[in-house]
Order: structure tokens, then C-alpha cells, then sequence
């Protein structure tokens, strides 16, 4: 969804304002990447229960690098004539499974629990949604 985002952005500020190409790619990649941080840290990683502070100090460091490389690769590729697109989504289709890895091992990383602390519930890894209604056999009820 994000990447999505991302391109109907990117186009339309491409062709509904007189930016220049770099200006509409930053724009719309900072946009995109604050909606990205906070759809991921509450739904694809549920780490809004964990501090936001560590996250973003984390997360701001990889996000510079990306943006770097997104807008090198997207000037680089249109210098060799492709259009603004498509250099977007060959510049972003690069750099999908290392931020995918960064956000899931470094970003959003879960603290190491110590031998104190129990091993999370099947409903504490899933969330309280999934909790089945139906009684599970060696399992105690939570139904209403």
C-alpha cells in the first residue's frame, strides 16, 4: 500500500505543480515513509505498546540511507531516459526486501526477554483479535 502511496503521490505532484523532479521524489517519499512508520509500527509489527523514541532512532538512520539511494537511482535512471515512474518503481523494487529485513530485525525489534519473563501467548503473539470463541482443548476459555 505504502509504495502505492508513494506513486500516486510522486504523480500527481509531477504533474499538477511546477517541482522540480527531485523536490516531487522527496516529498513524496517523506510523506510516504511517515505513513509507512506508523502503519507498520501499529499494525504490521504491533510494536506501539514499545517506546517510540528507540524506533525512531532506529528507524531515521535507515530511512536517510534509503532515500539516498531512491533518489540517486531515480535521477541516475531517468538520465538514461526512463520516465519519472518508472525509475520510482525500479528504484523502490530495489530496495523492497532490505527495509522489509531492517524493519522487522532492527527497527521494530522485540526486546530479548529474560529468563524471568514468560514466553508470550499464542493470543499475546496474534493479538487479543484472534482469539478463537471456541474453547481450545488443553487451553483454559476466555469466551464471553
Amino acid at each position: 500500500m505504502g509504495f502505492a502511496f508513494d506513486l500516486g503521490l510522486l504523480t500527481l505532484l509531477h504533474h499538477f505543480t511546477s517541482l522540480p523532479n527531485a523536490a516531487s521524489v522527496t516529498i513524496a517519499f517523506w510523506v510516504t515513509y511517515a505513513l509507512n512508520f506508523a502503519l507498520n509500527r501499529h499494525i504490521a509489527f504491533r510494536a506501539h505498546e514499545r517506546s517510540v523514541g528507540p524506533q525512531l532512532a532506529r528507524f531515521v538512520p535507515q530511512v536517510l540511507g534509503d532515500y539516498v539511494l531512491t533518489l540517486t537511482a531515480v535521477l541516475a535512471l531517468q538520465a538514461i531516459g526512463l520516465n519519472l515512474t518508472v525509475a520510482r518503481i525500479v528504484a523502490g523494487g530495489t530496495n523492497l526486501i532490505f527495509n522489509y529485513v531492517l524493519y522487522r530485525w532492527w527497527t521494530f525489534q522485540r526486546r530479548a526477554r529474560t529468563a524471568a519473563e514468560p514466553e508470550a501467548t499464542i493470543e499475546e503473539s496474534l493479538g487479543e483479535s484472534s482469539r478463537s470463541p471456541l474453547p481450545v482443548p488443553g487451553r483454559p476459555y476466555h469466551g464471553d
